[in-house]
């Protein structure tokens, strides 16, 4: 009988499919370069799993997964958030099915095991047949937890290696978007209560991901919305309005609309324009916390419209995030952001996260279209190349990251593709 072996994967040479203003059209299509990805970025790196407003009392749990591992993510008994592998010790049987609930306990279907909502191992049925090595099992053979897991802002971020860099040195200057976030909020706290709508995308979860700070494709991709909404925020054309688009290292990236808005010096532009008078507990609440001053200063700025590498959007008042299920099938799941305490503006922002991002809405549909035309047209083979060069002669580089004045810059693109390429080759993120 001859033993057939198992085919080796081909190693990836990151360095022949990226260049510094384009890429090769395999870092879309290519399994080996999934493969890798899910290792180097998802299981290595920083990835955003929850927010802790997704399990705010004790025993609440959601389930995730990291780079195609089952995980669940408990505010155990003692009040701690932790990130579990959701899979029993025993013989590997996943514990939780359901997307989310509340449990002291998690017991394993297959032979009873049970475990508390802290990971530890609590009750094993016939428990004589381990002898005198019951309480080394009991003692190892607790749930497996992330080996590192730091949180900014209420957002949960793990990795599944034990050593690299900090949260804080991943996030760089990224830490800002999210201050920017709960800044709008009395308490500087938001909820992510909603629950998540999921949209399955036919397409490479980069294109979902790089498509969030693309300034150049609004006018034409969702020029159904700009002909039934108006007016418009602001105009879509970049040489009329002062919007950046920047790259702020590691992968992060934005479009940067706050310099327009503080321009016009006009508050809620992106919200609608909605008059104060409108939300007066709302605008109440923030100048008792913030002062006239900084709620002005706030309502004026907005929300960020921020990237951070790899998997979280921080979409004005909706937050993304993604998880790759082939290298043409990724989820993406949207939330609207929601401030405690706060009914007149929550109610506006779940009608405007239903009408962009609901089955219906507005944007997702058009996104998620252009991404699959994205991923059909990648079949041809030629050209090799996707070409990324827009304006690359008018980056600057400043204190907050690359920079580029005009909205329809290919800059956030290349700066993802840059930090990419480093955490393929080897260097952690």
């Amino acid at each position: 009988m001859t033993v057939t072996e198992a085919p080796v994967a081909r190693p990836v040479d990151v360095t022949a499919l990226v260049e510094p203003d384009r890429v090769h059209g395999a870092v879309y299509t290519s399994p080996e370069v999934f493969d890798l990805e899910m290792k180097r970025i998802f299981r290595e790196g920083w990835v955003f799993v929850a927010h802790e407003s997704e399990v705010p009392e004790k025993g609440d749990y959601v389930t995730r997964r990291i780079g195609g591992e089952p995980m669940v993510v408990a505010r155990g008994k003692d009040g701690v958030v932790r990130v579990l592998a959701n899979r029993c010790t025993h013989r590997g049987n996943r514990l939780c099915n359901a997307e989310k609930g509340n449990s002291s306990s998690f017991r394993c279907p297959y032979h009873g095991w049970t475990f508390g909502n802290d990971g530890k191992l609590v009750g094993v049925p016939m428990r004589d047949g381990y002898g005198e090595r019951l309480a080394a099992v009991r003692e190892e053979l607790g749930l497996v937890q992330a080996p590192r897991q730091e949180s900014y802002g209420g957002f949960v971020f793990a990795s599944l290696a034990p050593t690299g860099i900090s949260l804080l040195e991943h996030l760089g200057n990224a830490t800002k978007a999210i201050d920017r976030l709960l800044d709008l909020s009395p308490t500087r706290e938001i909820q992510l209560s909603a629950g998540w709508m999921k949209h399955q995308n036919n397409c490479n979860w980069k294109m979902v991901m790089e498509n969030n700070v693309d300034g150049y494709h609004a006018l034409f991709t969702h020029a159904s919305v700009y002909d039934a909404v108006r007016p418009a925020k602001v105009s879509h054309v970049p040489s009329k309005v002062e919007v950046l688009v920047r790259d702020l290292g590691n992968g992060h990236s934005e479009i940067d609309y706050e310099p327009e808005y503080t321009r016009l010096d006009e508050e809620f532009v992106w919200y609608g324009r909605l008059p104060r008078e409108k939300a007066p507990a709302y605008i109440a609440a923030m100048e008792a916390a913030h002062g006239p001053a900084k709620t002005h200063q706030a309502l004026v700025s907005g929300p960020p419209h921020t990237l951070i590498f790899p998997n979280l959007f921080l979409a004005e008042m909706n937050v993304m995030t993604v998880e790759p299920l082939s290298t043409g099938e990724t989820i993406a799941y949207t939330a609207p952001v929601l401030i405690p305490g706060a009914p007149e503006i929550n109610t506006k922002t779940l009608r405007r996260t239903e009408g962009a991002m609901g089955p219906a809405g507005f944007l997702i549909a058009d996104d998620g279209e252009i991404g699959q035309r994205n991923q059909m047209g990648l079949a041809a083979q030629e050209p090799e190349w996707v070409v990324l060069s827009r304006g690359s002669d008018t980056d600057v580089d400043d204190e907050t990251g690359r920079v580029n004045r005009d909205k329809s810059a290919e800059t956030p693109q290349r700066g993802w593709w840059k930090h990419w390429a480093g955490v393929l080759a080897g260097s952690r993120g």
